[in-house]
């Protein structure tokens, strides 16, 4: 089970819920987010209850800190504390009044900082899992249900641009969909108003990859090498987080 995966469908059902008129839909967002808070509760025991608390370095400094969970059971001094995936407080200054903010939340300001720079209308950052080699949308802006549903998880053997992306290890542009893309693919593209999008591989120095950060414009686009120099402080940042 992915915490991060699990906590943004939490966010993701709150909502929905939010919204949400219908009754008997109602009720199956209930029981979904549900099962994801039972999710999470089984991760926090299982990491309550582990002698072998997680440790790692900061990117930063260096410094070997215990892991502070967005439960916050374990601490540490209070400028060395591991923020999940990045580095200590003292380096990231993210701690405010003793509560670490999810690493979720960053990786959604990265998003929006990425598709505001681009113009983009939509957007989504997918991590990638490590045991099981296959993306899953952590943080989205302007992508319906039925969309999230489709590419809950995508794998390197996906006929999708992000498939494709993961398996060649590069960025791919699709700078018009009619011309890049399958019937059905292209469906799927308009129905969300979406004419052409781009998919960058969130990759470190050592040629890992940690995740996906995509945009989408509402008509046919071909970013300059200006906006993916931009992007590319931002790709480092998403991965320093989750690397």
């Amino acid at each position: 089970m992915n915490r991060t995966v699990i906590s943004f469908n939490i966010r993701r059902y709150r909502k929905l819920l939010e919204s949400e008129t219908d009754g008997a839909k109602r009720r199956t967002i209930i029981q979904l987010l549900a099962e994801e808070q039972e999710k999470m509760k089984a991760l926090d025991a299982a990491t309550t209850n582990s002698h072998d608390v997680p440790s790692r370095q900061c990117v930063k400094c260096g410094s070997a800190m215990r892991l502070l969970t967005q439960s916050g059971r374990f601490r540490a001094p209070r400028d060395h504390v591991l923020t999940s995936y990045f580095g200590c407080v003292r380096c990231v200054d993210i701690q405010t009044h003793d509560r670490v903010t999810p690493v979720v939340d960053h990786l959604d300001d990265i998003l929006r900082l990425v598709m505001a720079e681009a113009g983009a209308t939509h957007g989504h950052l997918q991590l990638l899992d490590p045991r099981r080699q296959t993306l899953s949308i952590t943080v989205q802006s302007g992508f319906d249900t039925e969309f999230l549903d489709h590419f809950r998880e995508v794998s390197a053997a996906d006929s999708s641009v992000t498939g494709r992306a993961l398996r060649e290890r590069r960025r791919i542009i699709i700078d018009d969909i009619e011309m890049g893309l399958s019937a059905s693919q292209i469906a799927i593209a308009r129905d969300r108003d979406v004419r052409a999008f781009q998919s960058t591989p969130l990759i470190g120095s050592d040629r890992r990859i940690a995740g996906m950060i995509s945009t989408h414009f509402d008509k046919p686009h071909r970013p300059s090498e200006g906006e993916f120099g931009r992007m590319a402080r931002h790709v480092e940042r998403a991965f320093n987080m989750i690397g």
